[in-house]
């Protein structure tokens, strides 16, 4: 079981990663749009791995992720930006794929880093 939680506030990119890391072997995921949301989710359900963007609505996806990796230790995460320049705090061993989305390049770095 791979449970995922997904951080991005375009909802019809989000629909699309859901789509593609449940190809790869996602079994279960929640959606956030926000840092305060990611965050939330993240507590109800930890996640086994973390698909985010880097800007928000409000927030960031590195630092929703930053914090909860300060909670609940490492989680693989796989960034998904227009602005990978933007992409801070991103620490490896993060993965940063660039938008528009590649396909073959999320579902491989999906099975790559997720814990499947």
């Amino acid at each position: 079981m791979c449970h995922v939680l997904v951080i991005e506030d375009d909802w019809l990119i989000a629909d699309h990663i859901i789509s593609l890391i449940e190809q790869a072997g996602a079994t279960s995921y929640d959606q956030a749009d926000s840092e305060t949301d990611a965050v939330v989710a993240a507590n109800a359900h930890v996640p086994d791995m973390i698909v985010s963007d880097v800007r928000l609505r409000e927030g960031t996806g590195p630092l929703a992720v930053r914090r909860i990796i300060a909670t609940y230790g490492e989680i693989p995460v796989m960034f998904i930006t227009g602005t990978p320049e933007a992409c801070e705090p991103c620490e490896q061993p993060a993965v940063i794929l660039n938008k528009p989305i590649l396909e073959s390049a999320v579902i491989d770095a999906f099975r790559k880093l997720a814990p499947l």
